[in-house]
């Protein structure tokens, strides 16, 4: 056969494909339309009637093929159109004309494509309900499943059928799994490392848009200046042009004139020509430029030195007429060349955690619980694990009918099966249905104050009292404010980590607050944990040791609230904030408030001072049960008067305590301080005296806490933060080189005014003398001898007054104190004269 007859013997052949290749899309396309209009009404293969009109689109024929497809292949019948078009394609499409057939290739497709369709035919049956009167997967897939169901179970004959589908699509559409593997992998490693150079990408961006928005910068100026430059030359051209006319026309006038001695002129004729515009460029401080012929006018904006404004001395306002509690505080002048506030390098850096709990550790714990409980005939599951840098949390789903306080009560036997320090039942999760085991981790971590007061959460606080308490049982950090709590109470056995709870407060305190906006009286009866910060600028006082003291500085408190409630009456504001928020605004407005307080008299000036701003007063009291056992009821009643009435005034109290029994944490206190914070106690009883409720005593101590907020009945379980000493001296330190403290005498002094003492209350020195005073005298300087015994029977009196007599002559200097074993008094008084 010649080149020539072959080669139109391969043109027929094309032509044959692709005619072959129109045939397969019509009838593809008719078998679409067919099975979209498909109506079981229509005459079919399965459906023998007479109808007077038939919907099928493809008509009788079509409603026929519909019919035999959805009976043989269900859902899949969907699927012909589009495997026809393919094959069709595959076989018939033939861009260059190749003859020769890979058998192997084609074998293994065909295999592929019987294991892939009667694969899914047979996964529908199993899984897809019934289309109409068919089956999903047809007569294939339904003899299919069925036969496979004799030998296997449901979810076995779903594997196989599944394996059949995955290899039958690997033969047919021959791509490997491996090689997709591989791809996404290398795909997502481009990802990753896109990701990770974003931040360089994203800086080399912005530095290319700054010097190309500074190359334009310079372009503009560039053209500005040119533009100048030209107009400058413009002008001195003109200027030149006019003054060579003005010469010319002087040499014109004088040639027509002849200018002899005899006719000389008084005086030559002078043509002044003003060359400033040739000697000088246009003043370029000028703020706009007119550039003549254009009709627009362009600014030039040059930068020109402001002269230094003379700062206002604000003469300091005299207060020395004034008690010094009801002076307002000085305002802390801080050195401008230190920063505002501590840096947070001041403190201690946490390692890295060494021991992270894996989740097949936790998975194992789980059924640990599980297991346990079980031996206790408690059925629970554990639905949620949630580890922590001290506990875990396990959350149960109980079974129904099963009651939490089974639970609840069972919680030594369950420590000691579970072989933990302690375990602590929470009974009620808001939001949930479930109940928490809390378990001590294996190894615990140590929260560090520095990772607290590092978050994001302290930083973006704008509350001069916020606080950081620790990390909750996930680690998150647990921020609070004081402002709103408004006062606090601390209870713990020793070593619960009560005073480094404190110290923590104290600390997070330092670092958000200035002695401008936070001033603190710091008591502490054990005379170690607070005098630490001793000198810092925050304080009012020196730090309080002696519980005398201790009573006036809170009687001092209750003076400055009662002088502050008048301020803010006087104001028309509510509380401090809006007191504050009203002197500056009147400050910024050059119209400063006057102390409605002052009346004419109470100083020299002939007007009243101007109001200045008030910071907020904290008191902290480390150890507030030697305060109650030394000065007794008037500590109790100073305290409740200042927690009931001081939170608009700015003043807050902060009570800790390490003996946490009724006597001490009265009814009266707990009702006006509701939020609370209970360490490790001994005994149920003390959890309830504090917060309520049991839990404190499970606790695990060095922090371990229950924080219970203001308006709420549910603890949180808090970790409380370390601070060590030396971080403490290195805060203290840095906050002494700003400033020096301005302590208030009067606040120890003890000349307490009587608006600073409570109804009823007299000052010391002020104690009526007793009635039988002069005759007791008379009787004991007679006799020579005293007791209390004797002058109950000589008058007739009780042992109470008896004794109070007793202590009064000996304040009065008429008998000595007890000496000796038998406590006897020596009468110092003379013998009355006898006549």
């Amino acid at each position: 056969m010649s080149n020539s007859k072959l080669l139109n013997h391969l043109s027929a052949v094309q032509k044959l494909f692709e005619v072959g290749i129109i045939i397969s899309a019509f009838i593809a396309i008719f078998i679409t339309l067919s099975l979209f209009t498909f109506s079981p009404n229509d005459p079919s293969w399965s459906q023998l009637h007479w109808v007077a009109e038939i919907e099928n689109s493809g008509g009788k024929v079509g409603a026929w093929i519909a019919d035999i497809l959805f009976f043989t292949f269900g859902f899949l019948a969907y699927l012909i159109p589009v495997m026809i078009v393919s094959l069709a394609w595959m076989l018939l499409w033939k861009p260059k004309l190749k003859l020769e057939v890979d058998f192997l290739n084609l074998s293994l497709r065909i295999v592929g494509f019987i294991f892939t369709f009667f694969s899914l035919s047979a996964l529908a049956a199993l899984n897809i309900n019934d289309y109409m009167e068919y089956t999903s997967g047809g007569l294939v897939g339904e003899v299919l499943s069925q036969s496979m169901l004799g030998f296997f179970s449901l979810l076995a004959v779903n594997l196989i059928l599944l394996t059949f589908l995955v290899c039958g699509t690997t033969l047919l559409f021959g791509f490997s799994w491996i090689r997709l593997i591989d791809g996404l992998g290398e795909h997502t490693l481009k990802g990753l490392a896109w990701i990770r150079n974003l931040p360089t990408l994203i800086k080399e961006m912005l530095e290319n848009r700054s010097e190309n928005s500074e190359s334009r910068y310079q372009e503009k100026q560039q053209k500005l200046q040119d533009k100048l430059e030209k107009r400058l030359e413009k002008q001195t051209k003109k200027a030149q042009k006019k003054s060579k006319q003005a010469v010319e026309e002087v040499e014109e006038v004088e040639e027509a004139i002849d200018f002899s001695d005899d006719n000389e002129p008084d005086h030559e004729p002078r043509f002044e020509i003003d060359e400033a515009e040739d000697e000088q460029t246009p003043a370029l401080h000028l703020d706009r430029i007119d550039w003549g012929d254009d009709d627009k006018t362009e600014e030039i904006v040059i930068d020109q030195e402001e002269e230094p404004e003379v700062a206002k001395v604000k003469p300091k306002t005299d207060f020395s007429h004034l008690p010094e509690h009801a002076r307002p505080v000085e305002r802390f002048v801080a050195d401008t060349t230190i920063a505002p506030l501590p840096s947070i390098e001041l403190l201690d850096r946490p390692d890295k955690k060494t021991n992270p709990v894996s989740q097949d550790e936790l998975n194992s714990a789980a059924r640990l619980v599980e297991t346990k409980l079980l031996e206790f005939k408690i059925k629970a599951e554990v639905v949620n694990v949630l580890p922590g840098p001290v506990i875990t949390r396990f959350e149960l789903a109980l079974a129904p009918g099963m009651k939490v306080s089974t639970v609840s009560s069972l919680e030594k036997d369950l420590a000691r099966a579970l072989s933990a320090m302690s375990v602590r039942v929470v009974d009620q999760i808001p939001g949930k249905s479930v109940i928490a085991l809390e378990l001590p981790n294996r190894h615990r971590e140590i929260v560090y104050i520095s990772e607290v007061l590092d978050c994001k959460k302290f930083e973006e606080s704008k509350s001069s009292l916020t606080m950081v308490l620790g990390a909750d049982i996930s680690g998150l950090p647990v921020v609070v404010d004081l402002a709103k709590m408004p006062h606090l109470l601390v209870a713990g056995t020793t070593g619960s980590g009560k005073s480094v709870g404190v110290n923590c407060m104290l600390v997070s305190l330092l670092y958000k607050s200035s002695p401008e906006d936070l001033r603190m009286i710091l008591i502490d009866p054990k005379m170690l944990e607070l005098n630490v910060y001793e000198g810092i600028p925050h304080l009012l006082t020196e730090v309080v040791t002696d519980m005398k003291d201790a009573a006036n500085a809170l009687r001092w408190c209750v003076g400055e609230m009662e002088r502050r409630y008048k301020l803010l009456a006087e104001i028309g504001v509510r509380n401090l904030a809006g007191y504050n928020a009203a002197v500056k605004k009147a400050q910024a407005a050059g119209e400063p408030l006057l102390d409605p307080l002052w009346k004419p008299g109470d100083s020299m000036a002939e007007s009243a001072p101007e109001l200045e701003k008030l910071p907020v007063i904290v008191v902290v009291v480390d150890e507030f049960a030697d305060m109650m056992m030394i000065v007794g009821k008037k500590c109790e009643e100073l305290i409740t008067r200042i927690a009931q009435k001081a939170r608009a005034a700015g003043i807050h109290l902060i009570l800790a305590t390490q003996r946490p029994s009724v006597d001490v944490i009265t009814g009266l206190i707990k009702a006006n301080i509701p939020t609370r914070i209970a360490f490790q106690v001994s005994s149920k009883i003390d959890s309830r005296t504090i917060l309520g409720q049991q839990g404190a005593e499970t606790l695990l101590g060095h922090g371990d806490m229950l924080y219970m907020p203001p308006g709420s009945g549910m603890p949180t379980r808090v970790h409380g933060a370390f601070v060590d000493d030396h971080e403490v001296h290195k805060v203290v330190a840095d906050w002494k080189k700003r400033g020096q403290p301005n302590y208030v005498q009067e606040i120890l002094a003890g000349d307490a005014d009587l608006d600073m003492l409570l109804p009823g209350e007299q000052s010391e020195g002020e104690e009526e003398i007793d009635a039988l005073f002069d005759e007791v005298v008379a009787f004991i300087t007679e006799t020579r001898k005293v007791s209390i015994s004797s002058i109950q029977r000589k008058f007739r009196i009780g042992y109470n007054r008896s004794a109070r007599l007793v202590d009064q002559l000996q304040a009065q200097g008429v008998i000595s104190a007890p000496s000796g074993a038998n406590s006897n008094r020596d009468v110092l008084a003379p013998p009355p004269i006898k006549d």
